[in-house]
């Protein structure tokens, strides 16, 4: 794990802690942030990603659409955007710390069973899933792209939730926390970004089922309050986006 971890991250919660945060509230997002996550939820609440058993997962088309641009964005200028897509948070840790690449801060970490591994006391046989130990929000932003996604570094944790999903056990209480700050989780649905209202709201989105989106229930557990049901199988990649969203 980085060293980057807890550097510059200042720990501590709002006041008002533990009360519900109200859906849909966009006032803390700025009005750039707002544009670029609205227009990659409308976009993937249509399209989604076809799964080889035809199951539609929406918040793996969101996190392909920000990997996408976040490559572009290394491509010109060595950094990625602002916006991190399914970032896994150590909850051990106060506050929080980003799992990241051990040779790059500023990327998730590939292999969670391998982190789990190696920098977890006692490794795999210690570590319980489904208890909240690990926490991946759909989408980081950050005040400064050139550094990792700590917390003092975070502007907004952001929630997609495609009707009917719903949030884990303790997963929004876990965002806050990871957040640093009430103020700075927000959650997003279709009806917030204004992208209309058709019939594929009534059907789940099926949000947590691959590894890049969630990165195994199995390890994560808590977050969708799931698990696979192949006892750690791993399912095959998904295809890349067609197109890599253009970021107003």
């Amino acid at each position: 794990m980085s060293d980057y971890g807890g550097g510059s991250a200042s720990g501590g919660m709002s006041p008002g802690e533990g009360q519900t945060t109200q859906v849909g509230v966009n006032g803390r997002l700025s009005k750039k942030d707002r544009v670029v996550l609205c227009s990659v939820l409308c976009k993937c609440k249509v399209i989604g990603v076809a799964t080889r058993n035809g199951r539609i997962q929406r918040q793996r088309c969101v996190q392909q659409r920000l990997d996408a641009a976040n490559e572009v964005s290394r491509i010109a200028t060595g950094t990625p955007t602002e916006y991190r897509p399914e970032q896994t948070y150590n909850m051990q840790a106060n506050p929080p710390e980003p799992v990241t690449d051990p040779d790059d801060p500023l990327q998730p970490h590939s292999d969670l069973r391998k982190w789990i591994e190696d920098f977890w006391p006692g490794g795999r046989t210690q570590y319980k899933a489904g208890q909240g130990n690990l926490r991946r929000p759909d989408v980081v932003v950050v005040n400064d792209p050139t550094q990792p996604p700590v917390q003092s570094n975070i502007s907004q944790v952001v929630e997609f939730k495609f009707p009917p999903d719903a949030f884990g056990r303790n997963q929004e209480r876990d965002y806050i926390r990871i957040a640093g700050a009430r103020s700075k989780f927000v959650t997003l649905g279709p009806a917030e970004c204004g992208c209309g209202d058709d019939d594929s709201d009534s059907k789940t989105s099926t949000q947590k089922q691959s590894q890049t989106s969630t990165d195994m229930d199995d390890v994560l557990g808590g977050s969708s309050g799931s698990s696979m049901s192949n006892g750690g199988g791993l399912p095959p990649a998904l295809p890349p986006p067609p197109v890599p969203p253009v970021f107003p």
